[in-house]
């Protein structure tokens, strides 16, 4: 698909085979690095910036793998708090080439999936080694830590990036296996998702709805779930085309689905009669957006658990009955409760990646062939990284964020690779 005189979109999905680094680690480093700076109003341009700042413990990573979290689409335009300008780019995958005074050089040249949550070091659960609990993390590219002494990191639509050690997850060669390894960001959320409403339901549910589920992280959520023995899918979706892409995704996959529009009042009236049945209904709500949200609640079922994952619109507050605490500062953790009662079901927080789910992720991409070709058909390829303006400007231009029309292009997931791995 052309789009315009630079930029060419490939949907490759499953088709794509490794590109693999050939090109040398910069010995020595350069003082001075290419960025592409989002200005706020979503123009992208690219600049030289300085290198990285780094700390004792942390690593340099070269991004060389990296595709587009639907959540920095939404942040393009009107960025993160205050912010005049950043460097977005959250979900990436690249070589480690420096490393901080504490690191030893013997991971130099390890490849490695970027953690984009990075920890304040203040904490009680950073001064006890649990980096992946801490409690007042930064995140690249959107917000600092609530260290003081911290700075905004920039994201991977850069040369190089800067992390904490513990946010560089070894491959272990998945980049090998025409996986493109980046995907194993996104997927490491389902992995704890599936994990959590596992423990927390005893069992692995046979029947599964999702709110938001023709959105960008159900096309991860729906097949690796399925892997794990779910048989029935209620996917309550809003946008056609959205659910249209997502038929295309999950046709090849061993379970049945029922597609449900989120604004037909008779698929709903039908939908709540079966929610409402005395086996329970466990649900996974990952909409940000505020009818869902409001729905969620009220269909829910009286036997059944709400799982909660995604980051919720900020603007209107959804206020949970019962209570005077609403669905965004639940989710985002603001009130330090993992659980609530929400109109008589419980609602469960289930929030980003921990050291386990991802010890799992790689573990299954690893060794699961077949869910690697599930996890990879939304894969559009954007060339090089050479092209990250334009990418930009046409994830804007083309509907992708929330509020915005035509809402089509949004699940499938824009992949870029850097411009040195295609030059002998």
């Amino acid at each position: 698909m052309k789009t315009t005189s630079k930029l060419e979109l490939t949907p490759i999905g499953s088709d794509y085979k490794s590109i693999l680094p050939k090109h040398q680690i910069p010995d020595p480093l350069p003082e001075i690095m290419k960025a592409w700076i989002t200005y706020k109003g979503g123009k992208t341009v690219l600049e030289e910036v300085p290198l990285p700042k780094m700390l004792p413990d942390d690593v340099l990573v070269e991004p060389l793998w990296i595709s587009i979290c639907a959540s920095d689409a939404n942040k393009f335009v009107d960025l993160t708090g205050d912010l005049k300008k950043t460097v977005f780019g959250h979900e990436f995958a690249g070589r480690i080439v420096g490393v901080g005074e504490n690191v030893n050089k013997a991971l130099i040249g390890q490849t490695v999936v970027g953690e984009e949550h990075y920890p304040c070091l203040q904490c009680s659960s950073c001064l006890e080694g649990k980096f992946d609990r801490c409690q007042k993390e930064g995140f690249l590219g959107w917000y600092k830590s609530g260290n003081p002494k911290d700075w905004l990191r920039n994201g991977a639509f850069a040369e190089f990036v800067s992390v904490h050690q513990s946010c560089a997850k070894p491959t272990q060669g998945i980049e090998k296996f025409n996986f493109f390894p980046s995907f194993a960001e996104p997927l490491g959320n389902t992995v704890k998702m599936e994990r959590i409403v596992s423990e927390k339901s005893g069992r692995v549910p046979e029947t599964l709805a999702i709110w938001g589920g023709c959105g960008a992280q159900a096309l991860y959520m729906v097949p690796y779930f399925a892997s794990k023995g779910v048989k029935n899918f209620v996917l309550i979706y809003r946008g056609k085309p959205a659910m249209m892409y997502m038929k295309r995704c999950v046709m090849d996959l061993d379970a049945n689905f029922y597609f449900v529009n989120s604004d037909d009042q008779q698929q709903l009236n039908r939908l709540k009669e079966e929610l409402g049945q005395e086996g329970g209904f466990v649900s996974v709500e990952l909409t940000g957006q505020e009818k869902l949200q409001k729905m969620v609640i009220e269909y829910a079922s009286p036997k059944g658990k709400i799982f909660y994952y995604g980051l919720p619109q900020s603007g209107k507050k959804v206020m949970i009955p019962g209570t005077n605490i609403d669905i965004y500062t639940f989710v985002t953790g603001r009130v330090a409760m993992e659980e609530l009662n929400l109109n008589g079901v419980k609602g469960i927080r289930v929030m980003g990646r921990d050291n386990e789910s991802w010890k799992e992720t790689i573990e299954a991409l690893k060794t699961d062939g077949q869910l690697r070709k599930e996890i990879m058909k939304p894969l559009v390829m954007a060339g090089t990284t050479e092209n990250m303006g334009d990418l930009v400007e046409y994830l804007i231009n083309s509907g992708v964020r929330y509020k915005q029309e035509p809402y089509g292009p949004r699940p499938a997931k824009f992949a870029v690779v850097s411009e040195k791995m295609m030059k002998k």
